[in-house]
């Protein structure tokens, strides 16, 4: 295993940086205190699996990639239903259901 991301918090902190993200930055987004980033990036502190989900929408990554580390590489389906998830209009998520049905029928 790669000890550089071993943890959730490593992970956590991997992800907000390439992102871009200042621990404010990325506090702010979720409605909670810079110390709370800061302490879940140092494996000070243990999180919920709701903030584990809202973290992994904010970061743009799975909830399985930052508990386990696992690649999110090949997991289109997650991808899929959180890009959906994004889509709050919802005349909007079911036009994209069904772009994907096409797409699905073409091949």
């Amino acid at each position: 295993m790669n000890t550089e991301l071993d943890t959730i918090g490593k992970r956590i902190r991997a992800c907000r940086k390439n992102m871009g993200y200042s621990q404010e930055t990325l506090a702010a987004m979720l409605y909670m205190k810079k110390t709370t980033i800061c302490r879940y990036e140092k494996d000070e502190h243990d999180i919920p699996s709701s903030v584990i989900v809202e973290l992994a929408r904010a970061l743009q990554t799975t909830p399985n990639y930052l508990l386990m580390g696992e690649s999110h590489e090949d997991s289109w389906e997650e991808d899929v239903i959180r890009i959906l998830d994004w889509i709050k209009d919802p005349a909007m998520r079911k036009l994209a259901i069904r772009q994907l049905q096409c797409i699905a029928d073409m091949i």
